[in-house]
């Protein structure tokens, strides 16, 4: 089969876009997902991101927010096999989620680990000083959380720029991106794969890269202290930069912060 011709794949992207230029892939092939990238900053980017968000399913082209028009992106393939979640902790094997993903778990468990781990938050570091009390009844579902932390990223400068990206769910966006954000700790073929585990687990949306930094959402925390136990130590597995980010942080009272979170924001250095 001959090669796509860039034209080909041009016509495949959404009409109507800002700005902007194909970045991927370097050599297209049939698999290859296309990568389109804004030039410069997005005006009304949360509004951007809200309508082509909405329309990822019939366009098969899902957004990414950007800090900048990133360097750090290599536009790969995501046909070629992707390794199984390896880099998990061995003790979370058996976490497999179920109940969380409705939000409708152990609250019982949740209720009784409340007083297990006091903790508030201050800009971004979990402290061990108020108790967070029972987890909520229904929570936003995966969407409406991937919304609000757009927002957010849009309101506080963290997000500028806009890339969409030709793939199925948004945990894809690392490996089909070739992001190299944690390329010091992981490669992004093994951050999408840890990344799918929580998405089918907790409801996780990928909404954002900065240089060095990721933000996804989260629609489903674990409900359970134990389970969230579980998670803190995939959390740090897969990112430890993040947590020597904030020495006097208290991160014995993690877990409690993970049951009450609807987003998360990973750093490597």
């Amino acid at each position: 089969m001959f090669p796509l011709q860039r034209h080909d794949i041009t016509r495949r992207l959404p009409s109507a876009l800002p700005p902007g230029r194909l970045l991927g892939p370097r050599r297209p092939r049939p698999h290859d997902p296309a990568v389109w990238l804004s030039r410069g900053p997005v005006p009304d980017l949360a509004d951007w991101w809200r309508r082509l968000y909405a329309d990822r399913l019939g366009s098969g082209f899902h957004p990414l927010l950007l800090e900048y028009e990133d360097d750090s992106l290599e536009p790969t393939t995501v046909a070629t096999p992707v390794p199984d979640p390896s880099l998990l902790p061995r003790s979370t094997a058996d976490v497999t989620g179920t109940g969380d993903v409705t939000g409708t778990g152990d609250l019982a468990g949740a209720n009784a680990a409340a007083g297990a781990a006091d903790v508030t938050v201050a800009d971004g570091v979990p402290r061990r000083d108020a108790a967070p009390g029972p987890v909520a009844g229904p929570a936003p579902g995966p969407d409406a959380r991937a919304w609000e932390l757009a927002q957010r990223l849009c309101r506080e400068g963290s997000a500028r720029s806009l890339a969409l990206v030709e793939v199925g769910r948004s945990a894809d966006l690392p490996a089909a991106v070739g992001w190299r954000g944690p390329a010091n700790h992981v490669d992004a073929a093994g951050l999408s794969a840890v990344l799918r585990s929580w998405e089918d687990r907790f409801g996780i949306r990928v909404v954002g890269f900065e240089h060095s930094t990721l933000h996804v959402s989260v629609a489903s925390p674990p409900t359970s202290y134990a389970r969230a136990q579980a998670l803190g130590r995939e959390h740090y597995a897969l990112c430890p930069d993040v947590f020597h980010e904030y020495p006097e942080a208290d991160w014995e009272a993690y877990p409690a912060e993970l049951m009450h979170r609807g987003d998360w924001r990973f750093w490597w250095d």
